[in-house]
């Protein structure tokens, strides 16, 4: 299987969703506390949020290019259409938004208000502003065929998180972009892959409170 590399929904996303690598040198903050103390990383991102007949909110980094589109990833709870300016067609409701919240292990909670994408200045948001992935050569080369199995195997065992990904022939890696690198995603990778042949791109960063 070949990697596929996906576009973005929407211009704003482009312009700043994606995140750094991994290993990237930012000026990103470092993960904060959760609200009301609670310990949890609050992640901040530019997505698109989308509803559909098949299930509720969910945080996607591209649509299939139909009417109404159609696409989705992981659960958004706390997600009220009445309160943000949104698409809706033939039971699906849609649109791009600033996002803040939380990840309880199976959905993204949100701790703020969206804000939609053209009400957001990215100038303000320094730290969602896009770079290229930071790749540097691996530690160990992994053959065509392991490199390209890498998207199916992430995508498999975590099919929220995991939004595409493509093969940098330059070094070669395999990159992949997903909703936010968990614990065990990292761990994951690290476990199952050497240092360096895997890098995960995230469109939601870790932030102060």
């Amino acid at each position: 299987m070949t990697l596929l590399r996906i576009a973005p929904a929407a211009a704003l996303l482009a312009a700043a969703a994606c995140g750094a690598g991994e290993d990237a040198d930012d000026d990103r903050p470092a993960g904060g506390p959760g609200p009301n103390g609670s310990g949890a990383t609050v992640y901040q991102g530019a997505l698109t949020v989308i509803e559909t007949p098949d299930h509720g909110p969910q945080l996607a980094g591209a649509l299939a290019e139909s009417y109404p589109p159609q696409g989705g990833g992981l659960d958004v709870e706390g997600w009220d259409w009445d309160e943000v300016e949104h698409e809706s067609s033939q039971g699906t409701s849609w649109g791009d938004y600033l996002v803040t919240g939380t990840f309880d292990g199976e959905a993204f909670v949100l701790t703020e208000d969206p804000v939609h994408a053209d009400e957001v200045d990215m100038a303000d948001y320094p730290h969602l502003q896009y770079t290229e992935p930071d790749i540097d050569p691996p530690a160990e080369e992994l053959g065509a065929e392991e490199l390209d199995g890498v998207y199916g195997d992430l995508s498999e065992r975590f099919p929220a998180l995991v939004l595409g990904g493509w093969v940098d022939q330059d070094q070669p890696v395999a990159v992949v972009e997903v909703v936010l690198v968990t614990p065990e995603l990292a761990e994951h990778v690290q476990r199952s892959y050497p240092e360096g042949a895997v890098v995960l791109v995230p469109m939601l960063e870790p932030v102060s409170e």
